[in-house]
């Protein structure tokens, strides 16, 4: 995840498209701001999103008759 450290907004990878700057600062106010990298966040961001996923039932086989 990336943050802006000027207007605190969060961005996933994904979502910037290769951009490195804010594009909420960019627009709303024509600056050019750089964005932090959160590794800690970004991990307990895909922890959160794996343990929210539904997870698949397990069937026991047993052999017929």
């Amino acid at each position: 995840m990336f943050h802006c450290e000027r207007c605190g907004i969060r961005f996933s990878t994904g979502a910037l498209s290769g951009r490195r700057d804010c594009p909420r600062c960019k627009s709303r106010d024509g600056v050019t701001v750089l964005l932090t990298w959160e590794p800690l966040l970004a991990a307990r961001t895909a922890a959160a999103l794996a343990e929210a996923r539904p997870k698949p039932e397990r069937v026991a086989v047993v052999p017929g008759p």
